[in-house]
């Protein structure tokens, strides 16, 4: 060993009740770069709707290795893997039986545990090309109210060429290959039980210089074929025009697919019960579709960035997003159905791809360096959203959700101050619009840091979040299947320390 790499950080406070980090490492045989790690965090509960513990406190406890080793001149070789273990408390509904009288909120503590390990082998042919071929295998288990499984061996294949003097060359290859399996409960479940599936695909870009130094195209695509859906193109393209020194145009599009999951193809998730004609009980359903498609959609993009001086300049892009297929809830024919015991009719509402819409917007954002030791940026951002269904459709709340689940108003405002004596202060305010599919009101999020500096090897900070209210909701479940929390106000103290 030639060299060591050994760091510390630890740190707690009212919502990160303690977390810290611990590494080690150094080189081995003068080829072998290596460091192992190990982590834990302990987040405490946020509050729920009335104010009192939400019940979705969570732990993480983990650990880590990575090694970089030199094989030759060509060829160099990274390992790396993770393994961990916690718990995370889910406020789920649950229904304990088909005939009791409702649904329930209760604190669902799940097991958590999993790992992965990933090589990396890049070979080098000549300073013009050169190869990438990437091996992972990962696993997790989660013992929550689905208690799912899954195992992923994934493998992918790169290969980069400078062609001439104005073309960059990559193209590549990969293909995974995943299993899972979950027991589920009365709640919700899979059906069937245990599933697996690949996906195969492929893809080349090519960026040329159209004139060099100012005038660059890169096109691209990317094909992949998939268990549930077969094959799915998905083609790219952007221009970027330097003009002058301090100005740059900039378009693209890109055609990105969501394929279907298996929530999407197999779920069966209650969400209401009641009692139906003659007593029997009634279990309103979510229900996958065997035959669920992908949801597609167009994006167009445009950008101006200008650099008025060394201090200050100016970035807008703005967007058009066309969406094809996207997920609605469709009423199926009800089903009678006579295990769980009692017997009780089901009304299942079955995913389907007839939503359709568009969405357009916009994002400014500015850098100025105030000062020699002052920096500020800003931001501001617009969106609007606008859904339909196709005739055929019988589902009266998507609309509603798509175009009122994100906000149609944002803006940012960041500083960071080098003070003297080692002390550097950053602030940050957060707009966020409202919220009207799921009834939140706008809020805005103040957040601050002041890190002290102990010579070139540690630091102590402290940091305060959502400082103006004590406590405010972001977010909301429509189907009311999670007690949905409030972010709160929080600080912590955190200590860094590299021997």
């Amino acid at each position: 060993m030639k060299q060591r790499a050994d760091s510390l950080r630890l740190g707690g406070g009212n919502l990160d009740q303690g977390f810290g980090t611990v590494q080690y490492g150094g080189i081995l045989e003068g080829k072998t770069d290596y460091r192992i790690y190990t982590k834990y965090q302990n987040e405490n509960h946020t509050p729920n709707g009335g104010g009192l513990a939400g019940g979705d406190a969570w732990n993480l406890l983990s650990g880590g290795f990575r090694t970089d080793t030199s094989l030759s001149a060509s060829d160099s070789l990274m390992v790396q893997g993770n393994i961990y273990t916690g718990e995370e408390n889910i406020p789920v509904t649950r229904l304990v039986s088909i005939s009791s009288p409702n649904f329930q909120f209760t604190d669902s503590p799940a097991n958590l545990s999993g790992g992965y390990i990933q090589s990396l082998w890049n070979h080098t042919f000549s300073a013009r090309t050169g190869t990438t071929l990437e091996f992972s295998y990962d696993t997790y288990q989660r013992n929550d109210a689905l208690r799912e499984g899954r195992k992923t061996l994934n493998v992918e294949f790169q290969h980069h060429i400078l062609w001439g003097n104005r073309q960059n060359i990559l193209w590549g290859l990969g293909a995974r290959y995943t299993t899972s399996h979950s027991d589920g409960n009365l709640l919700v479940s899979l059906n069937p039980p245990f599933a697996s599936g690949y996906l195969f695909s492929s893809f080349a870009q090519d960026e040329i210089a159209l004139i060099p130094y100012r005038l660059y195209l890169t096109v691209g695509a990317k094909l992949e074929r998939n268990y549930y859906t077969g094959w799915a193109p998905m083609p790219s393209a952007r221009i970027a025009w330097q003009i002058g020194d301090h100005n740059m145009l900039w378009a693209a599009y890109s055609r990105p697919i969501r394929t279907p999951a298996d929530t999407d193809e197999a779920i069966h998730s209650a969400i209401s019960e009641f009692p139906g004609s003659g007593g029997i009980p009634v279990l309103l359903e979510i229900t996958g579709n065997p035959n669920y498609q992908n949801e597609i959609m167009s994006a167009y993009e445009l950008g101006y960035r200008t650099t008025f001086s060394r201090k200050f300049s100016i970035d807008f892009a703005s967007y058009f997003n066309n969406y094809k297929s996207q997920q609605t809830l469709e009423p199926g024919a009800p089903i009678l159905e006579v295990t769980p015991a009692p017997m009780h009719l089901v009304l299942p509402l079955i995913y389907k791809n007839l939503l359709n819409g568009e969405a357009h917007g916009f994002e400014i954002s500015t850098n100025w360096k105030i000062a020699n030791r002052w920096n500020a940026s800003a931001g501001y951002a617009f969106e609007e959203i606008h859904m339909h269904t196709e005739p055929t459709s019988q589902d009266t709340t998507s609309v509603a959700i798509a175009e009122g689940s994100s906000p149609r108003h944002s803006a940012q405002l960041r500083s960071r101050v080098d003070l003297s004596h080692g002390l550097e202060w950053n602030a940050s305010a957060y707009f966020v619009g409202r919220f009207p599919a799921e009834n939140i009101p706008s809020y805005t999020r103040i957040d601050t840091q002041l890190n002290w500096k102990l010579g070139e090897r540690g630091s102590i900070s402290l940091v305060g979040q959502n400082l103006l209210r004590d406590h405010h909701f972001e977010f909301q479940d429509f189907l009311h299947s999670i007690d949905a929390n409030q972010a709160k106000r929080s600080a912590y103290a955190m200590a860094r320390w590299r021997f």
